[in-house]
């Protein structure tokens, strides 16, 4: 006779599971893998929706004084006061751009550092051999906030009233050109003008704008390209002649003097520019937030004077746009630089 039956009953602390394969097994793996995602993307959402609950840094490749730095004071202010949050200018001088833009590239990409590049940042990609972050791929680009027409200016005893008249004259005498330094905009302009017949030009390259200034100005260099804002107050003060503007467009500032296409050099548009990027992998909320904030200081008529007064052409852009415009700025001026053989020091 069989024994009496058994009820089978869990073993202590055993639970009840769905059977391999059974639709409430697959329930229960699908919301624990919810739970975890929720888990992981839950903090940075909330992160970007608080974007910013700190303060910012606003890294420059420039020393404190010059346009460069009382433009990114300038928005710097202004974005601290929409923000909510202080905006600190961290200069990084020195090194072509390259200390400064390493300090973008290398940040932690949440959009607590930001920081302006111009066109030596296009250039370096060419002019130095190997740089310890990639111009294009290391970065993310948020908004083209300025451009810098070049201007070409001479000392005043020498003869030239324009550019094709210096060309005449250096093809029968040497003229010494000076620089911010080597593979410089200023540089670069100098030597395309060797495309258009240009002949002896001597390179003097100085360590920064204001010492070439005053070398022209000295009348120890004969002609001179840089950035025009730094050269009107000499111009107007008749210490140098200005004879062309190397943008699409003349000067408020300098309305008598014709840009190189008028002058018949077609194609000589050679602006320099500043944009403001962030380190690769910035999320797009906070690109785009940045870009709307950017956007809405530029269009603030009294904020705009002020840029403007200093010498800058206000633009704006998407990010999208910025970083089109980024890939055509390396190859336009990595041609200038093989065309010069400028080689970084």
């Amino acid at each position: 006779m069989s024994g009496p039956m058994l009820e089978s009953r869990p073993r202590s602390g055993a639970v009840d599971r769905p059977a391999a394969g059974s639709p409430d097994r697959a329930r229960a793996i699908a919301l624990a893998a919810a739970s975890l995602v929720t888990a992981i993307v839950s903090p940075l959402a909330q992160a970007q929706q608080a974007y910013p609950n700190k303060p910012l840094r606003y890294v420059l490749s420039f020393a404190p004084g010059g346009s460069n730095d009382i433009l990114a004071r300038i928005l710097g202010a202004r974005l601290q006061e929409s923000l909510g949050q202080p905006v600190l200018v961290d200069n990084r001088p020195g090194g072509g751009g390259n200390i400064g833009a390493e300090a973008i590239a290398r940040s932690t990409p949440d959009g607590y550092t930001i920081g302006n590049i111009s066109a030596t940042h296009a250039i370096n990609a060419t002019l130095y051999p190997k740089l310890n972050y990639n111009v294009l791929t290391d970065f993310t680009p948020i908004i083209r906030i300025a451009e810098i027409p070049l201007l070409l200016a001479v000392h005043p005893a020498l003869p030239a009233k324009g550019p094709k008249e210096l060309i005449t004259l250096s093809q029968t005498r040497k003229l010494a050109y000076a620089s911010s330094g080597v593979g410089t905009p200023g540089h670069l302009a100098a030597e395309m003008l060797t495309g258009f017949g240009a002949k002896d030009l001597v390179h003097v390259p100085h360590k920064g704008g204001a010492p070439a200034i005053l070398d022209l100005v000295a009348g120890n260099v004969e002609m001179l390209f840089i950035n025009l804002p730094e050269m009107v107050p000499h111009v107007k003060a008749g210490k140098m002649r200005a004879l062309a503007v190397a943008g699409a467009k003349r000067e408020a500032t300098l309305p008598d003097v014709p840009t190189f296409i008028e002058s018949g050099f077609a194609g000589f548009d050679l602006a320099n520019w500043i944009g403001v990027v962030g380190p690769a992998g910035v999320p797009a909320a906070i690109v785009d937030r940045l870009n709307a904030e950017f956007a809405r200081v530029l269009r603030d008529p009294a904020a705009r004077e002020k840029i403007e007064a200093q010498g800058f052409a206000v633009v704006t852009s998407t990010p999208q746009e910025f970083a089109a415009s980024l890939k055509i700025e390396r190859e336009k001026w990595g041609r200038l630089v093989k065309l010069s053989g400028a080689k970084a020091e």
